[in-house]
């Protein structure tokens, strides 16, 4: 269960929805990484299923985003390519 806030309240708990509006990312991509990161502080057995839809207290979640150092893929590195070589060019 989640551990109450300083002011002795239930945690703020979000959806991978509202994970990803705030984070502005896909909901599919904030899934990747609540799959696969192992730093992903909520492990999914810990995830508050309510209905169809796991909640997941924001603060830690909030810290990850914040703390996270994300490592840009392929279409970043051409795109980046492309344009120092634009650069060049002019």
């Amino acid at each position: 269960m989640p551990k109450q806030t300083e002011e002795g309240g239930p945690p703020e708990m979000v959806t991978l929805a509202e994970i990803a509006r705030r984070v502005e990312l896909s909901k599919q991509r904030v899934q990747q990484l609540a799959h696969r990161d192992p730093d992903f502080p909520i492990p999914k057995e810990e995830w508050q299923k309510v209905g169809r839809y796991y909640f997941l207290p924001w603060e830690p979640v909030k810290a990850y985003f914040e703390a996270r150092n994300p490592e840009h893929g392929v279409h970043y590195a051409k795109r980046e390519e492309r344009r120092r070589q634009s650069e060049k060019e002019m």
